[in-house]
């Protein structure tokens, strides 16, 4: 069975990786806007993907399964697998924000099957989870969030 030790670097390293060769490939910007929408990426992009998603999906399934990430919305959030896991679920019913990714995940209507129905918006336009607008976590609780991240990354390198 693969350690998170063995995921979390293997996740970051492609996913930069990709990230830096997708927007340093040399294209004037104009042109990358424009082609974005409609390029056809080749195998090399394609295939580093598989291995993101393969790698990203076993950390997600060992991180669940050890209490450690509970999502409030569908698909990978990349955020809080890359930081060792949030309780999503939690931070909405105690108001106290959520991460980024969760946040832009609520706003793009990708909300998991049991959040959905407690979503509402105010007279201002702000998402509300059981009537309470829902906001980022503190800028602390962002910090940590960062420096654990970068934690697991120096653990996960010397983890054998």
């Amino acid at each position: 069975m693969l350690r998170i030790s063995q995921l979390v670097p293997a996740i970051l390293l492609l996913s930069g990786g990709f990230l830096t060769g997708y927007f340093c490939a040399g294209a004037p910007v104009q042109i990358q806007a424009q082609e974005s929408q409609v390029t056809d990426f080749g195998n090399d992009v394609l295939s580093a993907y598989r291995l993101v998603k393969k790698s990203t999906a076993d950390l997600e399934s060992l991180l669940s399964s050890g209490g450690d990430l509970k999502s409030a919305t569908t698909g990978i959030n990349f955020f809080s697998i890359s930081v060792g896991g949030v309780n999503a679920e939690q931070d909405l019913e105690e108001g106290r924000g959520v991460d980024p990714e969760t946040f832009a995940a609520l706003y793009a209507d990708l909300a998991s099957p049991k959040i959905l129905p407690h979503l509402d918006y105010d007279e201002l336009g702000r998402l509300r989870y059981k009537k309470n607008v829902i906001r980022l976590y503190s800028r602390d609780r962002l910090k940590d969030l960062f420096k654990r991240r970068d934690e697991l990354m120096v653990r996960s390198e010397t983890a054998n």
